[in-house]
């Protein structure tokens, strides 16, 4: 792996890991806030050691590849939005697929990731993302590889 694409990879996961944590973290615990229920759904993801290994690497593979596929638009000349916006995508949807996954499978509920809670969270994610982090990161692989 060159030396550029190294720093790639370490930016998306310096700058997306603390981010995408707390987003998930604050996922869990709105229906605490709204309603008082949502405190299962952490007790799942965080009390169940197989799918917690599950999650983290799941955030591990994705900013790798996240990472990688941002150095590679940046250095191909594509548009910062353009490489932001696969960024998030392909980041969002690894991450919450598993999340989803691992709820599904805790809670016997195997469509869930087919529900609109999980359908909106990609979506709202995705967006959110790509105007924010995902395009922060893409700005700072062009900035630290000089490409």
């Amino acid at each position: 792996m060159n030396r550029q694409l190294s720093k790639s990879i370490f930016l998306s996961y310096i700058l997306g890991a603390p981010i995408v944590l707390l987003t998930v973290i604050t996922t869990i615990l709105i229906p605490v806030i709204y309603v008082g229920k949502g405190l299962s759904s952490m007790s799942i993801v965080l009390g169940s050691g197989f799918q917690t290994i599950g999650f983290v690497l799941a955030f591990l593979v994705a900013f790798w590849l996240g990472g990688k596929l941002a150095y590679t638009g940046i250095k191909n000349n594509n548009l910062l939005i353009s490489t932001s916006f696969k960024y998030s995508v392909l980041v969002n949807l690894i991450i919450w697929i598993v999340f989803c996954l691992i709820v599904g499978q805790s809670t016997g509920n195997s469509y869930f990731i087919f529900t609109p809670p999980a359908i909106i969270a990609v979506i709202v994610s995705t967006t959110i993302t790509t105007f924010t982090i995902g395009f922060l990161i893409s700005y700072l692989i062009k900035k630290i590889n000089n490409l």
